[in-house]
């Protein structure tokens, strides 16, 4: 049988002399350096690229095979793999267009990034919802309230959980930044917890157990109000009819990050149907839920937030329900602005 002619191959070939000179290459690698054959036999192989002169200077004196992946013979040429091997007293460059690969790689990729961008719909989608069940909620309760205070208030919830679907929006969007102030944490835990009670109708009891002693601290409230919303929110959807809200001051705590020393850390018991113990290992990851129609998403946004303010969230069980700890550096507004 005869041999192919090397001319047909889609695989590129050079041989180089052990002092740099290229013997000979065929019509394929002549393509990839973007020259033709004439113009680089007897050049010097650096007149393609300087590192093919440190690679063949490399095989000539050690021996062995090289492989270089994905790397290109001039500037902005097609992405080839090469392999490097002595031969006789020379070194025999083969060079392959990885073309197919490439375009598999890409596939995947964009593939990748479609999914990102579904999940992130689904996130964006899971979030808008909270706020949007307050909302209906507080106007179901003006509906039918005749207390022109109670109305007050109600609407007022309204207002903040508008302005809270604008500030999900633009934080989605790219378009908002952290929104750090003073804030009075109990105010916060207030807020969330009496849209929760607006939405489970008089079916939640919450009791507060408050430590009047902590200060106004630095932090997102908008981001924060999310945050105890979606806990308490999730206790009432594991069938609690009871919260119980702690504060408490934690010393020299190791569970938040410098330069904070000391800890507000927040309690939210329930006497809901608590976690499997298969999940609570992942419980704050995206996509874990131990509910039919749970999203997954609830408590990964929580931990979010905690990290973002350099806290922590962890789930504790309980004998009749679920404890989730929420720890947040206690760094006052006044030291922030000092």
């Amino acid at each position: 049988m005869n041999s192919p002619d090397p001319d047909s191959l889609a695989t590129g070939l050079i041989r180089v002399s052990l002092d740099g000179r290229i013997l000979w290459l065929n019509g394929a690698a002549a393509v990839f350096a973007g020259r033709t054959p004439a113009s680089l036999v007897n050049q010097t192989i650096s007149s393609i690229g300087d590192s093919l002169e440190r690679w063949c200077q490399r095989v000539g004196e050690r021996g062995g095979s090289m492989a270089i992946a994905e790397t290109t013979l001039r500037p902005n040429g097609e992405r080839v793999d090469l392999w490097l091997q002595p031969i006789e007293s020379d070194v025999l460059i083969e060079v392959h267009p990885v073309a197919e690969r490439v375009h598999q790689r890409e596939i995947t990729e964009r593939a990748d990034r479609q999914q990102a961008m579904a999940l992130l719909a689904r996130g964006l989608a899971h979030e808008l919802r909270n706020p949007l069940a307050g909302v209906r909620g507080a106007a179901q309760l003006i509906e039918h309230s005749k207390d022109a205070e109670a109305s007050r208030r109600h609407a007022q919830m309204i207002q903040r959980e508008v302005d809270r679907i604008v500030d999900l929006i633009d934080h989605f969007a790219g378009t908002g930044g952290p929104d750090q102030t003073a804030v009075n944490l109990h105010q916060v835990i207030n807020d969330a917890a009496e849209l929760v009670m607006a939405e489970r109708a008089g079916r939640l009891r919450i009791q507060r157990q408050f430590d009047p002693s902590i200060p106004e601290q630095q932090g997102d409230p908008g981001r924060l109000h999310q945050l105890f919303l979606n806990l308490m929110r999730n206790s009432a959807q594991a069938g609690a009819g009871q919260l119980i809200l702690t504060t408490r001051i934690e010393h020299d705590s190791p569970l938040v990050e410098k330069p904070a020393r000391h800890a507000v850390r927040i309690d939210i018991d329930d006497d809901g149907d608590g976690v499997p113990e298969a999940l609570r290992e992942r419980l704050f990851l995206p996509l874990v839920t131990g509910r039919d129609q749970g999203s997954g998403f609830g408590l990964a946004v929580v931990q979010q937030i905690a990290r973002a303010h350099g806290g922590v969230v962890e789930y504790l069980p309980l004998p009749g329900g679920s404890r989730f700890r929420v720890h947040l550096p206690l760094i006052t507004a006044r030291e922030c602005a000092a």
